[in-house]
């Protein structure tokens, strides 16, 4: 009597763990588990998307693979002929959603009534001949220059006295001289040295 029953025992033991093979093995068919080389393949497709503007000919939102750096941005983007990437750092490792702006170039030295491009261009303008425009002091009114006397402005270039008329559309006249400062790329520095040339009366 015991045999049969220890073998009836074994029996049911052997179809109870062929049966959980069994259902294991639909499960494992029915949710398949990623190798350690699909999850790798699938983080390579992953990306980021950043928005760059600025000093660049292609502004807008750029598709970069997930491990970017601001140089594969600034590539995609184009750089214009007046940027200034000094204050910039294209080793810096970029995250999705971020926002870049490449500077102007602002800074402009003065020399004998002579402007000269940062960028070490040959004299564009010469001050004493076109300062004088505008104002019975010598001082250019920036609140109705144009884009040629205000280029004539010392610290200012081309770019810059497009965007002062620029902001002049979108906000209003300046209410002092010292509001021009407000306008994007005109710093402290670059105000000192127009403060004497510039003014808002009639």
């Amino acid at each position: 009597m015991e045999e049969p029953l220890l073998e009836n025992i074994g029996r049911k033991i052997w179809w109870g763990v062929l049966g959980v093979l069994i259902v294991a093995a639909v499960f494992r068919y029915l949710l398949p588990v990623s190798s350690p080389e699909q999850l790798t393949e699938n983080e390579d497709y992953r990306e980021i998307v950043v928005y760059i503007t600025g000093a660049v000919n292609n502004p807008g939102l750029i598709h970069l693979p997930l491990d970017a750096r601001l140089d594969d941005a600034l590539q995609v983007a184009e750089l214009s002929n007046d940027a200034d990437l000094f204050v910039l750092n294209p080793a810096q490792k970029l995250k999705d959603g971020q926002k870049i702006i490449v500077p102007y170039k602002t800074d402009q030295l003065v020399d004998e009534g002579v402007v000269l491009e940062s960028s070490g261009e040959e004299p564009v303008k010469n001050v004493s001949a076109t300062v004088s425009v505008g104002n019975a002091d010598g001082k250019v009114n920036i609140n109705t220059a144009d884009l040629e006397q205000l280029d004539a402005i010392p610290g200012i270039g081309p770019a810059l006295a497009q965007r002062i008329i620029d902001y002049r559309a979108e906000n209003g006249l300046f209410s002092s001289p010292e509001e021009i400062q407000n306008v994007s790329g005109i710093g402290a520095k670059t105000y000192d040295k127009m403060a004497s040339s510039i003014t808002v009366g009639p």
